[in-house]
């Protein structure tokens, strides 16, 4: 009697096609899951922004007194340095006698220690270089808006704009006809 003797497995041909296969599925799908992560980046950082935003609009609101945000490194105080961007971190506090800054006295509302991590926010077109207010009806001490750009890659920005009213929106300023892809309108 003979036993047939069968081979479980993969003759090296099949193996070689499959290896071929996988390789040009990954030469052509990792630029575009890079591409994806970046811009994916950029409009979460603008949304954190932007409900940090809202947030301290909200409290002005609420409390009717001032509420004011700035840029920080080290989750304590202000920082007034140009450098500094404002994905490194902000304090929420409110600013009882209304100068822009955080006197000792005055209540720490919220502090987050980074903003972002993949992104870059700077204070943009006439600019909130430093600091930001909402007084108690909710409108902003500064018009403008905020840049937010992916730290790997600039093509992929957003900004976050700021009304006369106060009230914040995100914007793609490659949409915006006639601005040559670089702004967003103050509406």
């Amino acid at each position: 009697m003979q036993s047939a003797v069968h081979n479980k497995g993969f003759t090296l041909l099949e193996l070689m096609v499959v290896l071929t296969v996988v390789a040009i599925l990954v030469t052509v799908g990792l630029p575009s899951f890079g591409a994806m992560a970046r811009q994916n980046c950029t409009v979460t950082s603008a949304n954190t922004l932007l409900t940090v935003l809202l947030a301290a609009r909200s409290e002005a609101l609420k409390r009717d007194r001032s509420v004011a945000l700035c840029k920080t490194v080290d989750g304590v105080t202000c920082t007034t340095a140009a450098a500094i961007g404002w994905d490194r971190g902000y304090l929420m506090y409110l600013d009882d006698n209304d100068n822009g800054r955080r006197d000792a006295a005055e209540p720490l509302l919220k502090v987050e220690l980074p903003l972002s991590t993949c992104a870059s926010i700077s204070g943009g077109t006439a600019g909130y270089v430093n600091s930001l207010a909402y007084d108690g009806l909710g409108r902003a001490s500064k018009l403008g808006n905020f840049k937010v750009v992916a730290k790997s890659d600039s093509s992929y920005e957003r900004r976050v704009v700021i009304s006369p009213g106060g009230r914040p929106r995100i914007c793609n300023p490659a949409l915006v006809p006639g601005s040559g892809g670089t702004a967003c309108p103050i509406l």
